[in-house]
């Protein structure tokens, strides 16, 4: 692979790992499981609104 190849692929990975551990509000599908399934999730609350999260 020439250099510029690599260095984009390393940038997009980068990016890609940025964007994932940024998001760190869970989402509609993790909350219903978590409805749903209690004992696999931590729940606590953020303003108000209650956040769980699949263990």
């Amino acid at each position: 692979m020439t250099k510029k190849m690599k260095m984009v692929l390393a940038a997009v990975g980068v990016g890609i790992g940025l964007a994932t551990s940024a998001n760190a509000t869970p989402g509609n599908w993790e909350q219903r499981y978590c409805a749903e399934n209690p004992r696999d999730c931590y729940c606590e609350y953020r303003g108000g609104r209650k956040y769980c999260f699949i263990l």
